[in-house]
């Protein structure tokens, strides 16, 4: 993850069925975060890498298009709208229950990795125009990395 400059990963993108993922910020600058743990805002710096087993997500109606890009997509980004905000209840690594609450890049990031949890790619959550514009790049990438017989 580190390695290709990537803020996050889920379990399933390294072929591990497990409702498991990692988000750690604290490479990136440029786009603000914020975190609250049990109602308290916390310098979510100071929590990186967080890593979450068996999330569940609770969103807020704001929302906004950003670029977002993926490790399981070198070289493709797009816009895709998320929750600005957003609620999270997870287990630690310890399976110690908690509740945080997110915002900024840390907001999009936990979204981006809990929907890797359930089958969705974030090329999914893209306009179909994007998509569209994308679809070169998307097929270079499936050219390049075929997919095993029966995973389609």
């Amino acid at each position: 993850m580190h390695e290709s400059e990537g803020i996050g990963l889920a379990a399933p993108q390294i072929g591990v069925s497990l409702q498991m993922a990692v988000v750690d910020l604290r490479k990136v600058a440029k786009r603000p975060s914020t975190m609250e743990l049990a109602g308290k805002a916390v310098d979510w710096r100071l929590h990186m890498p967080l890593f979450f087993c068996n999330p569940v997500l609770t969103l807020t109606r704001r929302r906004e298009d950003a670029d977002e890009g993926c490790l399981s997509f070198p070289g493709v980004s797009g816009d895709v709208r998320r929750s600005l905000r957003i609620q999270m209840d997870y287990l630690d690594l310890q399976g110690k229950s908690n509740t945080l609450t997110a915002g900024g890049l840390l907001a999009r990031a936990l979204q981006h990795e809990v929907d890797h949890l359930l089958g969705i790619l974030f090329i999914d959550r893209m306009s179909a125009e994007i998509r569209r514009s994308i679809a070169p790049a998307l097929a270079e990438i499936l050219q390049n990395h075929p997919m095993p017989k029966g995973a389609r």
